[in-house]
């Protein structure tokens, strides 16, 4: 019997609503579960012996782990408005990031990837989703974008490349758009931000490092393009396949007025 207070996400599993922690935290993230009726989203919940625990019975389920990440993003920062706002999903892989910016309420998401044919049907077929797959994001300002919302959003979830250069890369597309007010929620990803030698087993495990890495990204960032501003880092809530742990950075760009 329960004696003191456990996070939700290890009640779960104890309990048998979910077969492990992943589950468990994708089940939390998604708005499944209840305590005493109320709709909990924080894996790291404390429940009492006297909480009264249960999952809807319905549960939401999402194309990919990844839309889990973003929501973690929606759940932190409150002030995050996409409804109405037309949206990019930059390494939109199975649509995970889409298909929650489409819930809530995205008028219009450009789904880029340099991949083919990965996108859920689902998610591809509805009509506010526009995929270019097979796409560089150096060519983000030759696609046919217009109209742009004032405030247009860009979420990111890449593998494999330094945010580094990235931000480089979409420096034109702010530039071909200068009425646009930015915001962006982009997961960074330490691993791809160090040299090889720093991984265990292709895993970056040192906190201090992890950290420095986070500082000296977003420094050469802010050195490419000095109008994108900071508003905000939490790490991922649930971590990157391979165990790494990621960090969604929320900030936005515009022209000086």
């Amino acid at each position: 019997m329960q004696k003191e207070k456990i996070r939700l996400d290890v009640f779960l599993v104890r309990e048998g609503y979910a077969k492990d922690i992943k589950y468990a935290q994708s089940l939390i993230l998604s708005g499944s579960v209840l305590i005493n009726d109320v709709i909990v989203s924080k894996v790291g919940t404390l429940v009492t012996p006297k909480d009264k625990v249960r999952t809807k019975e319905k549960i939401k389920t999402y194309v990919s782990r990844g839309a889990y990440k973003l929501l973690g993003a929606f759940d932190h920062w409150k002030d995050i408005q996409i409804e109405g706002k037309t949206c990019f999903d930059l390494g939109a892989s199975t649509g995970g990031f889409s298909q929650v910016l489409l819930e809530n309420g995205a008028s219009k998401v450009f789904a880029i990837d340099v991949g083919y044919g990965q996108m859920a049907q689902k998610i591809a077929n509805d009509p506010k989703v526009v995929v270019y797959d097979r796409t560089h994001l150096k060519e983000l300002p030759t696609l046919p974008l217009e109209p742009l919302t004032k405030e247009t959003w860009i979420t990111m979830d890449l593998s494999f490349i330094s945010l580094i250069p990235v931000f480089g890369y979409l420096l034109p597309l702010f530039q071909k758009f200068p009425n646009i007010h930015w915001f962006g929620i982009t997961l960074l990803k330490p691993q791809f931000e160090v040299h090889p030698s720093k991984l265990e087993k292709g895993i970056l495990k040192d906190s201090h490092e992890i950290g420095y890495t986070i500082r000296t990204v977003w420094h050469k960032i802010k050195k490419t393009d000095p109008k994108i501003r900071f508003k905000g880092l939490k790490e991922s809530p649930i971590q990157g396949a391979d165990g790494n742990r990621e960090f969604l950075i929320f900030w936005d760009r515009k022209e000086e007025v």
